[in-house]
């Protein structure tokens, strides 16, 4: 649920703590706490909280997607002037997004995915030579972030898994990536920072309803909350919380389901077709899911989940192309998960 309360350090505190003692993240003991900054006002507020309240060890990290020349030069520099103020060690890294996008993927979900890619390697760089420290990346989404993503993912049909938004803690690389802003909405993070009197930076693309999830935030709510509710963003919020505990049955069966019919994940996943064809159509549906969740795919609309699924209980052949270069394809009672564009 969406929380309200004064700007007081005591009760910022007060909610940094209990935060951090649900999603498992605090005591720090000997976890270092590794921050993603991009320099807007989400994650330096972030970056402060941490700062004022973790008493483990911070670093920070700013990833430069190499798409806005100058102005993201700028944000990488106040970044790391940032960290320096506040004594706390940080590395940035460009990554030339445009260049690295895959075909057919979007520019915000290749700058996710290469964001999230580039975060892994510096952590596996600086830390992993180190038996005394277990590093964790602390992002911050917030709870308009949430209920952007919830809305978003509704539209695409994306069901049950797309309706929960945004998860408190997600795995990527075998390092945990943790969201402890989620409760709190965006212009309450900046106003922490103004009576404080700490700067931050404004991404002009922000403002660029060609993006889709811009034009969301800028053009859908805003309607919806004169129209319809003026309290849609809480509501949307709260539903991807209550679809959480869903998700979470569904993904402990859909592990199940997934474990019976595996035969190996390496190179590629692969899946025996007979034992697939023995599930019904929606427990098909829910280890393609789980697939896609485990090799870090794109969500399926459900029509195209159920496509695949219908595919696999055929006996004829196909081939099918999910996104990101990722292809399905049946093969000799086999069901292949592999890398490539379909030839």
């Amino acid at each position: 649920m969406e929380i309200k309360f004064e700007f007081s350090d005591y009760v910022l505190k007060k909610f940094f703590e209990e935060t951090g003692k649900r999603q498992g993240w605090l005591p720090a003991n000997n976890r270092v706490a590794v921050v993603s900054v991009s320099g807007g006002g989400d994650s330096v507020a972030l970056l402060w909280l941490f700062h004022k309240f973790y008493d483990g060890k911070i670093f920070v990290v700013h990833i430069n997607h190499g798409i806005r020349g100058l102005e993201a030069d700028e944000d990488e520099k106040f970044v790391m002037n940032l960290a320096s103020e506040l004594k706390i060690e940080g590395v940035a890294k460009k990554i030339n997004v445009p260049e690295q996008k895959l075909k057919g993927e979007s520019i915000e979900a290749a700058a996710r995915r290469l964001r999230r890619e580039a975060i892994c390697e510096i952590i596996n760089q600086k830390f992993s030579t180190s038996y005394f420290l277990t590093p964790a990346c602390f992002l911050g989404h917030n709870r308009d972030d949430l209920a952007e993503t919830v809305l978003f993912n509704i539209l695409r049909g994306s069901g049950i898994r797309g309706a929960v938004g945004m998860t408190e803690c997600t795995e990527y690389n075998g390092i945990k990536f943790y969201r402890p802003l989620l409760g709190l909405r965006r212009d309450f993070l900046r106003e922490i920072l103004r009576v404080r009197g700490i700067q931050w930076r404004e991404d002009k693309t922000n403002a660029d309803d060609a993006y889709t999830r811009n034009f969301i935030r800028l053009k859908v709510l805003p309607l919806i909350n004169s129209k319809i509710n003026s309290a849609a963003v809480e509501h949307l919020a709260t539903l991807g919380e209550d679809m959480r505990t869903l998700r979470q049955y569904e993904e402990l069966q859909s592990r199940k389901l997934l474990e019976q019919c595996r035969e190996s994940e390496t190179p590629n996943l692969i899946l025996s077709r007979k034992v697939l064809r023995s599930y019904t159509n929606d427990e098909r549906a829910l280890v393609i899911r789980e697939a896609g969740r485990i090799l870090e795919l794109k969500t399926l609309s459900r029509g195209r989940c159920e496509e695949l699924a219908n595919l696999i209980a055929k006996p004829s052949h196909f081939i099918f192309q999910w996104c990101n270069g990722m292809t399905v394809k049946s093969d000799k009672g086999k069901i292949i998960f592999e890398r490539g564009e379909i030839k």
